[in-house]
């Protein structure tokens, strides 16, 4: 039995290492100054993660803790949390093997096919969270620094740009908020999600300093792989207690259709499920950290302010970023969350969701 636990804590760990991305960070070769002020705004969202699970740590996750809110804004970041990461979920599998490996001919077909049959195949006939152990060193080892050359090519950055680009690079850890919705003991397991961030943070910095050879992609992939697992990993357990199994399983084979709509025009297909998704995401996120105001006590609350701000940065971000039909898209996933907003504070749910 306490062989079985240590187990499933190491696979625990390597799943909240998988959300912290160092594969995709091994490839971002960002300015010193621009990574050291992006960890430091960043580690306000890793904080307000691990205080939070302090205080509760179950597979409802962040679900859980905007659940102190009231029923209306719990219900409404259920609602656009789910649409954000399924979307993520469905085009980062055309995301792989278009934009990461830039394949051409049949092999991104292929490829894209692989990876959604292998994450339903996880989802629904495995425990996933043991796939993470290979998946997360597989990380590890493609970002080593093996025959690299010290880069000697950055620019200082003026302030102005420095202060952009350092909010949006700030964003990029978000995803180990994703770590809540996993199971752990929240005395013992919860320094995992610091340990996390850490080791993301080592291999992001000296990554400011080295040029990475070809094989780095590789890390990219895995880091992208890892984060797609967790997200559908997340929403499962998420989602289970109150739909059925029959629809767990649809929820998960949709994928694969799905994706394979992407190959037709994955360009489109990419740009056109993105943008929403990450205006749902920050939508979903603020409500979250909102909520951890009434959790967290004291100082702690400077985190959530702090992750509050960044989280609303992101939203006008993604937004004012965007052009053409996209921007279009952007504002009306953006209306859409308000109008559901409005529905939900005006005429609140009656049914209650399962606990």
């Amino acid at each position: 039995m306490m062989e079985r636990d240590k187990i499933k804590r190491f696979a625990l760990f390597t799943f909240i290492g998988s959300t912290a991305a160092p594969g995709i960070l091994a490839t971002l070769n960002l300015s010193i100054s621009l990574a050291l002020f992006s960890l430091v705004l960043a580690s306000s969202v890793v904080l307000m993660t691990y205080f939070s699970v302090k205080e509760e740590w179950t597979e409802q996750g962040l679900y859980s803790y905007t659940k102190r809110l009231g029923v209306a804004p719990s219900r409404l970041f259920l609602i656009t949390w789910l649409i954000s990461y399924y979307l993520y979920v469905v085009y980062t599998v055309i995301y792989i093997p278009y934009f990461v490996l830039n394949l051409d001919g049949t092999s991104p077909l292929v490829l894209s096919i692989f990876i959604s049959i292998s994450i339903f195949l996880l989802e629904v006939f495995t425990n996933p969270i043991y796939a993470f152990p290979v998946i997360y060193f597989a990380q590890i080892a493609f970002s080593l620094p093996l025959s690299l050359k010290t880069s000697i090519e950055h620019v200082s950055p003026t302030i102005p740009s420095l202060f952009i680009n350092t909010l949006s690079s700030s964003l990029l850890l978000v995803c180990i908020t994703l770590s809540t919705f996993v199971r752990g003991d929240r005395s013992k397991d919860s320094s995992f999600i610091l340990l996390a961030f850490l080791i993301s943070s080592i291999i992001l910095i000296y990554g400011t300093y080295l040029v990475a050879p070809p094989y780095v992609l590789l890390a990219s992939v895995f880091g992208n792989y890892g984060l797609v697992l967790a997200e559908l990993t997340a929403i499962n357990n998420l989602v289970r207690p109150f739909i059925s199994r029959k629809s767990l399983f649809l929820l998960n084979f949709a994928i694969i259709p799905l994706s394979l709509i992407g190959d037709i025009n994955y360009s489109l297909f990419y740009k056109s499920l993105s943008i929403p998704s990450d205006v749902f995401l920050f939508f979903s996120l603020f409500i979250y950290a909102v909520s951890t105001l009434v959790i967290l006590k004291g100082v702690k609350k400077i985190v959530s302010i702090l992750s509050a701000f960044l989280f609303a940065f992101g939203e006008y971000y993604v937004i004012t970023g965007t052009s053409g039909y996209l921007f279009y898209e952007a504002i009306a996933s953006f209306i859409s969350g308000i109008i559901i907003s409005l529905v939900l504070f005006l005429a609140p749910p009656k049914r209650k969701i399962p606990e």
